[in-house]
């Protein structure tokens, strides 16, 4: 418990290490806590996305995806490709070869930049950030902000656009060492929905014949 006698000096201290810290990056802290404070209140997501993936401003390749969460369970799908985790094993589904390999599940090693709560969960513990600038991107005010890792990664940097209007997260770009730049373009984005536990687990009934590669 802070002493009164401290409480005058604590708010004065705090005031100018908060107009300090929006000094130095912008005010990319106080609007990031806004943002994680929205998604962290989510039960769920479900949206569609196109992936970009670009390097020395040439576009190299185009997807498109869906991706869902519900706590630490996924699915998604692009390229030929299904995703389920239910928070204990990971399936990845080939359509090409009817082939699925099982893994098992390690929150650790998940660094599925495209899940907007884990980015933004203690982000400050991973992440220094600095704003870099309103954008107006299909008549939506943007407020764009870098994300820069604390240690070593094979990414140098992520770039987060929010809807300055609803906080929402528009487009996360991954820039990784080799200059390949990762974009997503987060679309049809829901919050809350209705998913049932079965959605992210492999159902082998439904891919007939299909090869099962168990990993774990």
């Amino acid at each position: 418990m802070i002493k009164r006698t401290f409480v005058f000096t604590l708010i004065l201290s705090l005031a100018i290490f908060i107009s300090q810290a929006q000094n130095i990056d912008g005010g990319a802290t106080e609007l990031l806590k806004k943002v994680s404070a929205k998604y962290q209140t989510f039960t769920s997501m479900q949206f569609h996305y196109t992936l970009k993936i670009s390097k020395e401003s040439k576009i190299l390749r185009t997807m498109q995806g869906d991706f869902a969460l519900k706590g630490n369970k996924y699915h998604t799908t692009y390229n030929g490709q299904t995703f389920y985790c239910d928070g204990h094993s990971i399936w990845n589904y080939q359509k090409s070869t009817n082939e699925v390999s099982i893994y098992e599940y390690d929150p650790d090693d998940d660094e599925n930049l495209m899940n907007p709560q884990k980015l933004l969960k203690n982000w400050d513990k991973q992440f220094r950030a600095k704003f870099i600038r309103d954008e107006f991107i299909n008549n939506v005010s943007n407020a764009i902000i870098d994300l820069t890792p604390k240690t070593s990664q094979s990414y140098y940097r992520i770039r987060i656009y929010i809807n300055k209007g609803n906080n929402q997260i528009l487009r996360i770009a991954v820039y990784e060492k080799d200059n390949t730049v990762y974009s997503y373009y987060i679309e049809q984005f829901k919050s809350n929905v209705t998913l049932s536990d079965s959605y992210f687990v492999f159902d082998k009934s439904k891919y007939p014949g299909v090869e099962v590669n168990d990993m774990r």
